[in-house]
């Protein structure tokens, strides 16, 4: 990240530098791009040790491919007694490291270079001492050192077994850098656990970049070199390094030092034994963080409609949304009829305060949905911006104002029509009632199937009221109902837009996110294809018997 918050490509330059490298290089690049999106996306979701992994290996892999980018650094390590110092100066072809009874003879790195200006900030990078550096260049070093490439770095480590710590630190500071491992075994104690479960076993990814020495076995017979040899590559198949090299070696009388000179060559020749290097430590760190992505993340997608439906629906119930509608269907106001007058409420917009367990358990539930099968950082990540939003929610919903109901609408037609028809009976049944009392007083009036027409008149207006009245509040029944689905559906819709601002969207912008670093990831992880000095490795061991 920059100062100001912008997101920084790292490897923007090294792409283009690269770009017209190697592909090992240009796919290294972009793993190495993919990690660092990574890292931007799992802030805050990725346990803290991890994401410090993450931040090691790209600062790292920045440094070295800066830092004399081909120039190759190939170790020498083992335990005490094993002969590393005299492998190395047979290799430099001079006598650079001392060799002795008296152990341990590597007390601090001792560095061999070939074109050592070049090599210089690379040396530096590694922390190895001035006074500790041997620079080889001219026709005679590169005659007494066998035509090695410019370029390579050779070093002579402490032991690893050493009782000094600062030793132990040195050669895993090394080892953890080094672009190729030699590592140097006595017949005696190769089955040593310290080089096994320190060492071997944890670089069980770097298999390509490292290469197994049973040295001194001159002192052994043919039998059992053999035996140990079979015995070495058990050992190293339980490691989980079943493709490594391995050499037999002996600096007394020759053996094997020409196949481990071409070792030497092939990891230094191809100038890309940093790439491998680099690569084998990316699969090492995504093999670590597998468990965060596993799968392809299912329920990781968006709300679905019916996902939504669900939340809404909780969130109103929560609201009582419900009871805030049949309230305002309840005070509808209808037309004032003789006998259906009704008197006007104003509606309770808001009865009584959110709910907020209930809310919670709606949100739950959609959370728990959207989290199934999703790794536990990612569905820590959803469940905490759903809290969030659950926090807001409350007074969100409670600050609906009242107008947010719409106001009611006219009376319909047919409620008018049936207020008119009752004032049709409530008028007939008076005049036919007079009409009755006039007959009473001699008046004169008509009859009709034997009953007079005033009572005919009333029995037809109280069948015209009864039906007005029916059909009143028929009326009033559909326009209740009619106003409370649309006083529903308003404050349904401003829950809803309430839900989508602070549940829905927070939601899908962190499924989306863990969609993009799963993708990332996956292209991080995309394994390398070793060449060169792997292609060598597995093509079979060598035990080696010519002399230099």
């Amino acid at each position: 990240m920059s100062a100001g918050g912008q997101e920084v490509d790292r490897f923007a330059v090294r792409r283009a530098r690269y770009a017209n490298g190697t592909e090992e290089a240009g796919r290294l690049m972009a793993r190495l791009t993919a990690l660092d999106r990574v890292a931007v996306l799992g802030r805050d979701r990725l346990p803290s040790a991890d994401l410090a992994l993450i931040e090691d290996l790209l600062g790292h892999a920045e440094t070295r491919m800066g830092t004399a980018g081909r120039h190759t650094v190939v170790a020498l390590a083992g335990a005490t007694g094993g002969g590393k110092s005299s492998l190395f100066n047979v290799l430099t072809g001079l006598r650079l490291a001392d060799t002795g009874v008296r152990r341990p003879t590597t007390r601090t790195t001792l560095a061999c270079a070939w074109d050592p200006e070049g090599a210089a900030p690379l040396l530096d990078l590694l922390g190895i001492e001035p006074v500790r550096r041997v620079a080889r260049h001219g026709s005679l070093d590169a005659r007494r050192g066998g035509g090695m490439p410019a370029g390579l770095v050779l070093l002579d480590l402490p032991d690893h077994d050493s009782l000094d710590l600062a030793h132990r630190s040195e050669v895993d500071a090394v080892v953890a850098v080094a672009d190729h491992i030699v590592w140097v075994l006595d017949p005696q104690k190769y089955a040593d656990a310290i080089v096994h479960d320190r060492y071997l076993r944890p670089l069980r990814h770097h298999g390509h970049t490292m290469t197994v020495v049973l040295n001194h076995a001159d002192r052994l017979p043919p039998g059992d070199l053999a035996a140990c040899l079979t015995d070495v590559r058990m050992l190293l198949a339980a490691d989980g390094l079943a493709e490594v090299r391995v050499l037999a070696t002996s600096s007394e009388t020759g053996l094997g030092i020409a196949e481990l000179r071409r070792v030497v060559l092939a990891a230094a020749g191809s100038g890309e034994a940093s790439v491998t290097r680099l690569g084998a430590d990316l699969d090492a760190l995504t093999e670590r963080l597998e468990p965060w992505f596993a799968g392809e993340g299912p329920g990781a997608d968006a709300f679905t409609a019916e996902d939504r439906d669900a939340l809404v629906d909780g969130l109103c119930d929560a609201a009582g949304v419900a009871v805030v509608a049949t309230a305002a269907g309840a005070g509808l106001r209808t037309p004032r009829g003789p006998l259906s007058g009704r008197r006007v409420r104003r509606p309770a917009v808001r009865p009584e305060p959110v709910q907020v367990h209930r809310a919670e358990q709606a949100i739950r539930r959609a959370g728990t949905r959207l989290t199934r099968g999703l790794p536990a950082p990612w569905a820590g990540g959803l469940h905490r911006v759903l809290a969030q939003g659950l926090r807001g929610l409350p007074a969100e919903v409670d600050a609906v104002p009242a107008e947010a109901v719409p106001k009611a609408a006219a009376p319909t037609a047919g409620a008018r029509a049936a207020v008119g028809v009752q004032w049709v009976g409530v008028v007939a049944v008076p005049v036919g009632l007079a009409g009755a009392g006039s007959a009473w007083t001699g008046v004169p009036v008509g009859r009709w199937f034997g009953l007079s027409v005033p009572w005919w008149v009333v029995i037809a207006g109280l069948v015209v009221l009864t039906v007005g009245v029916w059909l009143g509040r028929r009326a009033a029944r559909v326009a209740a109902a009619r106003r409370t689905a649309e006083v529903a559906a308003v404050l349904r819709s401003r829950v809803a837009a309430t839900a989508d601002r602070l549940l829905v969207g927070p939601a899908e912008a962190e499924a989306a996110r863990y969609r993009e670093a799963h993708g990332c990831f996956l292209a991080a992880r995309e394994p390398m294809r070793p060449e060169g000095v792997g292609e060598g490795a597995r093509s079979g061991d060598v035990t080696g018997a010519s002399p230099t």
